[in-house]
């Protein structure tokens, strides 16, 4: 939430979130002829469509103050949309532009009276949202002024000409630091402690309770080749915290989580396991056809033990009448008193059907006594390890959106690792930090009540270039 005011002294409460289609009745409503000759004729349906970020303003009553289109590629055809980089890096070497961090305006209309201050609470909320976003580019016809609401967020740059037709166009620029800039990340120092602490007690009071009112001071005091302490600062004043190690128990994280994706967070090593030995591979097959067949004998099991049904009972009570007259033949051989070839015929039948009974219920009993689970073969890692943790971190809510900042001075403390892991209960709500990282999958057997995130240097990487395979 902020609050707008008019020059005349007017108060509005407003707030952002992205475009619906049903915002473009209002939209349209919005649009003077001003806006289409600074943007040109849009049809705003195809626009949204292909937007990659629309943003709509509303006040408290959700009345429609202002909204803003972005696209990836320069509107009025000024350079094709696969490769607009090498047009604009022409007009400034000094920008750093990419199609990773770069948008572009194609639209912004807001209601008259509160059309400044509108257009940069929309600017702060993009780069708040867009955290690898660094330039925000503007393309206007060059005759054109760009009045008195973007002018104030905006700087021309320079003119390029249009593909189509002869005529140029000015090239305007917004710098994220002018609305929402990163923060500055260095070691952390014993001063610090006052600018923190009120931040920490904000979210939890425990640390305090239990290593003592300075913990934070002898943990930036601490500092070692193995921990280190990082703040981020705004103006000089401290506004968010974070402790890392060297030391991991790899050991208990091989036991408790699947690490197969990232090797086990450990370098390679020529004496790593990673594939199961022939012999676990074959006891594994054979517990699958055991299995399998005592799946089919419980199945044969439930299919007898079908409800009867009253069509069927004379047929069950002379069953019954015979297995009694086979008992007593079978009790009259273990008494050794059958010595007629009838009786042994009939002692071969009941015998047989015994020992299918057996063998059911054999069965029966094996399926049962099988684990639930078959045998999971986990590779062994001997290399070194190839990760770092978080132990510590907070940060202002003001300034949450920018936690990635961290990430790039931390991993330089670290040179030779790879990795970046952190632990955390289960059920702690999502913050922004967390959602740079992947969450790894637990195994069935895990004793730890925590969560485990990783995240890989490679995350750092603000540009990829693509080129033709060779030999």
């Amino acid at each position: 939430m902020s609050v707008l005011t008019s020059p005349r002294g007017k108060v509005e409460v407003v707030h952002c979130r992205r475009t619906e289609s049903q915002d473009i009745y209002c939209i349209k409503s919005l649009i003077r002829k001003f806006t289409c000759k600074l943007f040109g004729k849009l049809n705003i349906i195809y626009l949204l469509e292909k937007a990659n970020l629309a943003v709509t303003l509303c006040n408290d009553k959700e009345e429609i103050m202002a909204q803003a289109t972005f696209l990836d590629y320069p509107n009025w055809n000024v350079a094709k949309q696969d490769n607009w980089v090498s047009v604009f890096r022409e007009l400034d070497s000094d920008i750093p532009c990419t199609p990773l961090n770069t948008l572009f305006m194609h639209l912004f209309v807001a209601v008259d009276e509160y059309s400044v201050g509108c257009c940069k609470e929309i600017l702060r909320t993009v780069y708040k949202a867009v955290p690898e976003l660094h330039f925000i580019f503007l393309i206007v016809p060059s005759y054109m002024s760009l009045g008195s609401t973007l002018i104030t967020v905006f700087d021309q740059v320079g003119n390029i000409p249009c593909l189509t037709y002869e005529e140029d166009f000015a090239v305007h620029i917004c710098h994220r630091h002018s609305h929402y800039p990163q923060l500055h990340v260095r070691k952390a120092r014993v001063e610090d402690h006052d600018d923190l602490m009120p931040i920490f007690m904000r979210y939890d009071t425990i640390l305090k309770e239990t290593y003592g009112e300075y913990f934070l001071a002898e943990l930036i005091e601490a500092q070692d080749e193995e921990n280190h302490a990082v703040v981020c600062e705004v103006a000089g004043t401290a506004v968010g915290f974070m402790s890392v190690c060297s030391r991991v128990n790899m050991q208990l994280l091989h036991e408790c989580f699947d690490l197969g994706p990232f090797h086990g967070l450990c370098f390679p090593h020529p004496d790593d396991v990673l594939e199961a030995p022939q012999e676990l591979s074959v006891r594994r097959s054979q517990d699958a056809e055991l299995r399998s067949s005592s799946q089919g004998s419980q199945k044969i099991v439930e299919e007898s033990q079908e409800p009867v049904f009253p069509d069927t009972m004379e047929n069950i009570q002379g069953n019954i009448a015979k297995e009694a007259a086979s008992e007593e033949a079978l009790t009259a051989v273990q008494g050794g008193s059958v010595s007629e070839p009838e009786d042994i015929e009939k002692l071969s039948d009941v015998s047989t059907g015994y020992a299918q009974d057996h063998r059911v219920s054999s069965r029966s009993l094996a399926s049962l006594l099988l684990p639930e689970e078959p045998v999971h073969f986990r590779p062994i890692y001997r290399g070194a390890s190839a990760a770092f943790c978080i132990q510590l971190f907070c940060i202002d809510e003001k300034y949450e959106a920018r936690s990635l900042d961290f990430m790039n001075f931390v991993f330089s403390l670290f040179s030779d690792k790879n990795f970046c892991i952190i632990s955390l209960p289960h059920l702690t709500p999502e913050f922004i930090l967390i959602q740079n990282f992947v969450k790894m999958v637990p195994f069935s057997t895990c004793t730890l009540e925590q969560d485990l995130y990783v995240f890989h240097r490679a995350g750092l990487l603000k540009n990829i270039c693509l080129g033709r395979s060779s030999q």
